[in-house]
């Protein structure tokens, strides 16, 4: 079975993430991974990520110690994944249910 590792480069977007967040754990394909690179943000992002992710061992949240920017960070979150395939997702988006099982549906 694939499994996915999802990418999500995140720099002041916490605001945005539970819908993205929403979207992961809906997914109808369940052997994935969510990286998490934060890129030193100045606004709560950490906190609300760390509150939604808590409980669910698929979801890794890293921090830079400086603000990188978003090519670094991205680099980032692809050193950190141990996933058959890799994705990046931005934390102000969100993915329909299927769709890492259609995706996944492309590699078999």
């Amino acid at each position: 079975m694939i499994i996915f590792s999802i990418l999500i480069a995140n720099y002041n977007n916490g605001k945005y993430f539970k819908e993205c967040y929403d979207s992961l754990i809906n997914q109808t394909y369940r052997n994935w991974e969510v990286i998490i690179v934060d890129d030193a943000s100045t606004d709560d992002s950490v906190e609300i990520i760390q509150s939604l992710i808590q409980d669910d061992s698929r979801f890794k949240l890293y921090r830079n110690a400086t603000n990188k920017g978003c090519g670094f960070t991205k680099a980032a979150c692809m050193k950190y994944a141990q996933g058959d395939l890799c994705a990046y997702l931005d934390p102000d988006d969100a993915l329909y249910p299927e769709a890492l099982e259609k995706t996944a549906q492309e590699f078999v």
